[in-house]
């Protein structure tokens, strides 16, 4: 099973930025931006993307998905111990 993460609130203090600011960059209200950060509450596409844009970041930097992080972590440590042999 996939557990989906979005990542707003990390993204936006990484850009100094209030939830406010964010609204008014995004168009989004700052009331939904609070839900996104605060709750399992996923925005819609478009909103995401809104989100993104305004923060300067691409999609699959406020997205992130468990298994495939888990996938990735697996192959990195399969590599560094073939290297170690």
């Amino acid at each position: 099973m996939k557990e989906v993460k979005f990542t707003l609130k990390t993204a936006r203090l990484n850009k100094k930025l209030t939830q406010v600011e964010l609204a008014d960059k995004s168009g989004i209200t700052q009331q939904n931006i609070s839900l996104y950060e605060n709750s399992d509450k996923m925005p819609m596409l478009d909103t995401a993307v809104k989100l993104a844009s305004a923060l300067g970041v691409t999609l699959d930097e406020l997205v992130i998905i468990r298994d495939a992080q888990e996938q990735i972590a697996t192959k990195y440590k399969k590599i560094i111990k073939n290297k170690d042999r």
